[in-house]
């Protein structure tokens, strides 16, 4: 069982108290901002410009600024095996992606995504080791609830602005946002959150309020994406609960997923059909294959490195053979491997498929020197496997201020952290505390669900 021989990753809760303690609802302040503005561009009767408003990424980048600065007046409560493979092959990856703007034909649009991906790469790596990942889902969790709420009032009280009306999805729900689509994303992601608290000793009753209004979130938009990740995470994060097989197993489906990319990316290139064929049946979802078909007609002008970090769809010749052939123009690939691919090229995403192959080495070795993981680290790993499955149909990897896009480089560097500091060492730091602060007795330990130690405590620690 996961349970057996798992490992306290944050300790945090009964080492001493945190000498600068404004710290923390400064940062948990400014995640819940992020939550709020950057996961999905608003509708435009909400925010002048709508998805193609900077005004969310300027403030994520601010925010994240912030978190970057606030990290170095707190202690670290998680060291990381920095000289490791995988946390340097990690790092590699989005050090490559923004070096790749220097090559960029759109040097303006790409240094400035760059530089947005350098600032939330570096507060992520910052605010892991300070902070709990526990406690960085829950600022999320308080973020796409106040989204969902919004966006359920909006399709209840001001249809015109919460309620599709175009032909395509009329009478589907898009709440606060562009589209329908986002919203399902939004509530599939806020319902696998709400669960992993839920099956956790911390659950608490907003945690079920909180699904319960994603579930209708994902009803009325009707987003099949959505429901799929919804679906998918709290079935494997049952089973990951259940079975170190499953985790075993689902340790190299990101890997899996990446090669299985590749496969059909070759066929794609090869074939040149603007279409998938299966059983004399043509599928396209939804028109993406004719966006993946457009992109992979132009790798070949720059297939090592790539294009640059936004350095594609910024092509004018690019945006207006596209716009001719088809009548409309989306400036996203909606597939995040297409995306690595395209703009970083073979040495980017061959850089990515290692990063992950060495991410799952590491869980394989944690699993044999402890017998399980930590259940932080088993959030971390199904959180990464859900969104390379999505990212086979949108893009998330690459994406500069997209808070679902940095919590996946918290969730891989948190499978980093060695051995934890001796329990003897952390009572020790607990005892101090209590004399300080007056606090009650310790009582027994308990292990709890999702395989880590809980203390019984008075509520001190």
């Amino acid at each position: 069982m996961l349970t057996r021989g798992s490992r306290r990753l944050h300790p945090e809760r009964e080492a001493p108290g945190e000498i600068n303690a404004w710290t923390t609802p400064l940062i948990k302040t400014a995640l819940v901002l992020i939550a709020l503005l950057g996961n999905s561009g608003f509708n435009e009767r909400i925010l002048p410009g709508g998805g193609d408003s900077n005004l969310q990424q300027y403030v994520v980048v601010a925010m994240w600024q912030v978190i970057a600065g606030t990290c170095y007046f707190r202690r670290s409560i998680l060291s990381l095996d920095l000289m490791t493979a995988g946390v340097q092959v990690t790092l590699l990856f989005y050090a490559w992606a923004v070096v790749s703007a220097l090559w960029s034909n759109d040097p303006a649009a790409s240094l400035g995504k760059a530089l947005a991906l350098a600032v939330t790469t570096t507060g992520a790596f910052h605010l892991i080791r300070k902070m709990t990942l526990d406690d960085i889902i829950e600022c999320e969790i308080h973020g796409l609830f106040v989204l969902n709420a919004v966006s359920i009032l909006l399709a209840l009280l001001a249809p015109d602005i919460g309620v599709e009306s175009g032909y395509q999805h009329a009478g589907q729900w898009n709440g606060i946002f562009v589209n329908k689509q986002q919203l399902g994303l939004i509530s599939g992601q806020l319902i696998f959150l709400s669960a992993y608290r839920l099956m956790g000793p911390l659950r608490r009753p907003y945690h079920a309020v909180a699904a319960f209004a994603a579930l209708i979130c994902a009803i009325g938009a009707g987003s099949r994406g959505g429901a799929a990740f919804a679906a998918l995470s709290v079935l494997c994060l049952y089973l990951a609960i259940r079975s170190v097989g499953f985790i075993r197993i689902a340790a190299f489906a990101p890997v899996a997923m990446s090669f299985l990319a590749i496969v059909l990316i070759a066929y794609m290139t090869y074939t040149g059909n603007p279409a998938f064929e299966i059983l004399g049946e043509k599928i396209d979802f939804t028109e993406r294959t004719l966006i993946w078909q457009h992109a992979l007609a132009h790798f070949e002008n720059a297939p090592w490195f790539g294009y640059g970090l936004n350095g594609f769809w910024t092509l004018k010749e690019v945006k207006d053979v596209f716009l001719e052939r088809h009548g409309w123009f989306l400036d996203n690939f909606h597939d995040g491997y297409i995306a690595i691919l395209i703009e970083t090229g073979v040495v980017g995403l061959s850089i990515f498929v290692v990063s992950y192959f060495c991410f799952a080495l590491r869980l394989l070795a944690n699993i044999r020197r402890d017998g399980g993981l930590d259940h932080q680290v088993v959030f971390g790993l199904i959180f990464t496997c859900l969104l390379f499955f999505i990212d086979f149909t949108e893009t998330f990897f690459l994406r500069s201020t997209n808070f679902t896009t940095t919590l996946l480089s918290m969730c891989v560097l948190v499978a980093y952290a060695p051995r934890p500091l001796l329990h003897g060492e952390l009572l020790a730091g607990a005892a101090a505390l209590s004399e300080r602060t007056g606090c009650g007795r310790r009582r027994p330990r308990r292990r709890n669900r999702l395989g880590s130690w809980q203390d019984r405590d008075s509520g001190c620690f």
